[in-house]
Formats: structure tokens, C-alpha cells, sequence
């Protein structure tokens, strides 16, 4: 179905992890008032002492590296999900753009960890200038998948049978 799609340029992929970055702020507020909340539950349950601490948030900075080894986590398990699940992001459905293997088939959880990996925070994208025709991005070179260009109708079609399952 999609393997006479064009691949996403750079302008497009940028626009949509715009898009993806402002999801992803609100998903790390979330997530980090739930961490506050976990670290005043459990001070309210006598198993963590504050004794040292001025309040929940130096709590946080003291352990700066298990609450951004968190918030990584938290990022990567949101790409993964699209990913896995549907191909698109919410930013690539809004710019209706398709992740799928190099042989349009969905993309395994191997390939979104790789991919999620190598895509260095969106810098992999600038891979598209240097090799410039091919359509790929770093990341999609070194996890064999690929970003396509939906029509209006594939886009209209995918979403409707999602929505439908």
C-alpha cells in the first residue's frame, strides 16, 4: 500500500517532531508530578525520611540522575508506543507521515528502539542533507525502516480502520 509513497524530507520531519516535543513537555510534567506525588506518598508512609531535605522537589535534584534516567524513559517508552502501535506519532499524523520497515511492513519494537536510539533527540534527521536523494535519515538507515508521505486518502483510510479496531 505504501511502497509508492514518496519518504518524508526534512522540513516535514522537523515540523512534526515540533509538534512531538510539545506532547512530550506536557507528558514530562505529568510525569514528574507523579513522581512528586510517589515521593510524598511514600513520606506520608514513614518509608522514606525528608529529614535533610527542604521539601519534595530537593528530593529531586539530589537524585538528579534516577529522575532523568525517568524522564528518558518516559520519552522513549512514547515513541516506542506510536511507533509499535501505529506507525505515527501524533506530530507525523498531523503531517501525515507513516513509519514502516524499508519493506512496508509495521515496524518491530527491535527497530523502534534502534531507531530511537540513533536518532540522537531529531540531530539523525540532518543525515537527510548529507545524503541527499536517498530519503533517509540516520536513524532510518542503521534500524531499516522508512518515513513515508501519505495522500490525504491513505492518511483518511489509516486513521478510519484504526479507529475502527
Amino acid at each position: 500500500m505504501f511502497a509508492d509513497a514518496p519518504r518524508a524530507g526534512l522540513i516535514r520531519r522537523l515540523a512534526a517532531l515540533m509538534y512531538d516535543w510539545l506532547i512530550l513537555a506536557a507528558l514530562w510534567m505529568l510525569a514528574m508530578g507523579l513522581a512528586m506525588a510517589a515521593i510524598a506518598l511514600l513520606s506520608q508512609l514513614g518509608l522514606i525520611s525528608l529529614a535533610g531535605y527542604t521539601d519534595y522537589a530537593d528530593v529531586v535534584s539530589q537524585h538528579k540522575i534516577w529522575f532523568q534516567l525517568y524522564s528518558a524513559g518516559c520519552f522513549f517508552w512514547f515513541y516506542l508506543y506510536f511507533w509499535c502501535k501505529g506507525g505515527q506519532t501524533l506530530g507525523m499524523r498531523a503531517w501525515r507521515m507513516l513509519l514502516v520497515s524499508q519493506d512496508n511492513t509495521p515496524v518491530s519494537v527491535k527497530q523502534a528502539l534502534l531507531r530511537a536510539v540513533t536518532a540522537l533527540l531529531g540531530i539523525g534527521n540532518l543525515w537527510l542533507w548529507l545524503r541527499w536523494g536517498k530519503g533517509l535519515a540516520l536513524q532510518d538507515q542503521l534500524s531499516g525502516t522508512q518515513v513515508v508521505v501519505l495522500t490525504k486518502e491513505q492518511s483518511r483510510q489509516l486513521n478510519l480502520h484504526k479507529a475502527a479496531q
